[in-house]
């Protein structure tokens, strides 16, 4: 996000856990660490409201790890939308995964 931006709200969680709305400003990070479940059924989403804008998306989902690897996900919100990259990705390499709308 831009200097001079509004905060970002983001409300983070699972089945079984729940983040609540947490605010972010420029520059402004949020991070947790977790295992996948027995089953490999664990799944997180995030809603995001900025200004007058918002949306809702999956941040993980166990279907997307390769068996016996795991990713770290690296998120960055802009005016664009949302990128992310893996742990093995170049940092200056970010995949857009989202607008907004």
């Amino acid at each position: 996000m831009s200097q001079g931006t509004p905060p970002l709200t983001v409300h983070c969680g699972s089945k079984d856990d729940d983040f609540g709305n947490r605010t972010f400003y420029t520059g402004q990070d949020f991070n947790w660490s977790f295992r996948t479940n027995f089953w490999g059924s664990t799944l997180f989403f995030c809603r995001f409201w900025w200004g007058q804008k918002t949306t809702a998306f999956d941040v993980f989902d166990a279907n997307w790890e390769t068996k016996g690897f795991h990713h770290t996900y690296t998120y960055v919100v802009n005016n664009q939308g949302f990128y992310v990259r893996y742990d093995e990705t170049p940092s200056n390499h970010m995949l857009q995964i989202n607008k907004w709308p």
